[in-house]
């Protein structure tokens, strides 16, 4: 079934500040056996909802990941010539971008519109309709931070059909529907990465504003304009770093900066820590993308569909 991306629920604008983009496809990592126990849930219809889904309508979705990955490409490639310091996840894009190219080909040649819509489906605890292949595949990319094993896939596969057994078209999607959910969660990653880039950026012009000029009144009109990126972690960590010069025009700028922070109930520390964490959960989540992929392409599906088909189990 399709359902229709509403972009107002996902990102939210205001004038200068880059969007709120869509969290990363990740939930609490699931071991094996676990994973078996989704499965059996997801097939009784006693998962509530998926974790960062938001309605799209699929073939749409497929060009427009392709279309925000590609973007991010181009603006880091070029932000790399000139010389601009660039995040381990923004790497694995610079340097994977065939393999990425490739899966979304892949996925649109596998996937056509009218053999996706064909694809039994399944009600979500909370009303939603979808595919039972395409569940099962964002769960399992939602519980292993993205990194695909041949048998970890099987186990929440056999959960499921424990309850109900799958069609054999359905098996024979999994594969592509997970590539699907990988570019959909490299997509949504590689638009953090090019956020990140852009608030950076805007930091360094704030700070060079700042030291810029010996005019108290001057200095507080500036940040007064940024009080709103000053509650983003990536700006104010870049402005701290920036500011802890020492210099006496940063001493002020310092102190409107921890005010702003506190008035969130936060402070320099925690947020510095806090955007470590998220780049950090980033690089690592686009390793395991780029390596999943590669292991898509690799893995003998014959044989491992031969492994999770109950029609051909009962007929050995």
């Amino acid at each position: 079934m399709n359902i229709q991306t509403n972009p107002n629920k996902i990102e939210q604008t205001s004038a200068g500040f880059p969007t709120v983009t869509e969290a990363p496809i990740r939930s609490n990592f699931l071991p094996e056996d676990r994973l078996r126990a989704l499965g059996v849930a997801l097939a009784k219809g006693e998962v509530k909802e998926l974790f960062g889904l938001a309605p799209f309508e699929f073939q749409a979705r497929i060009r427009d990941n392709a279309k925000k990955i590609l973007e991010v490409y181009r603006s880091t490639n070029a932000a790399q010539a000139k010389g601009e310091t660039i995040t381990p996840a923004a790497q694995w894009l610079l340097d994977n971008n065939y393999l990425v190219e490739e899966t979304i080909f892949q996925v649109k040649r596998d996937l056509p519109r009218r053999f996706y819509r064909q694809l039994p489906t399944l009600t979500l605890g909370n009303g939603t309709v979808l595919p039972r292949a395409f569940v099962v595949a964002w769960s399992y990319v939602e519980h292993s931070d993205s990194s695909v094993s041949a048998n970890m896939f099987k186990a929440i596969v056999e959960g499921f059909q424990s309850v109900e057994p799958m069609k054999i078209g359905e098996l024979w999607a999994l594969p592509s529907l997970l590539r699907f959910v990988l570019i959909e969660n490299l997509r949504r990653i590689a638009v953090r990465v090019e956020r990140t880039r852009q608030m950076r950026h805007i930091a360094n012009e704030v700070a060079d504003r700042v030291l810029a000029t010996d005019d108290n009144a001057d200095r507080t009109r500036i940040l007064s304009s940024y009080s709103a990126h000053a509650q983003d972690t990536t700006f104010a960590t870049q402005l701290l770093y920036r500011l802890r010069d020492g210099s006496q025009n940063a001493g002020r700028a310092l102190e409107w900066l921890e005010g702003e922070l506190e008035k969130s109930g936060s402070d320099a520390e925690e947020i510095i820590i806090s955007e470590h964490q998220t780049l950090s959960s980033g690089n690592v989540t686009t390793g395991n993308i780029i390596r999943g992929l590669r292991l898509i392409n690799d893995v003998d599906w014959t044989v491992w569909f031969e492994g999770v088909s109950r029609i051909d189990t009962l007929l050995r």
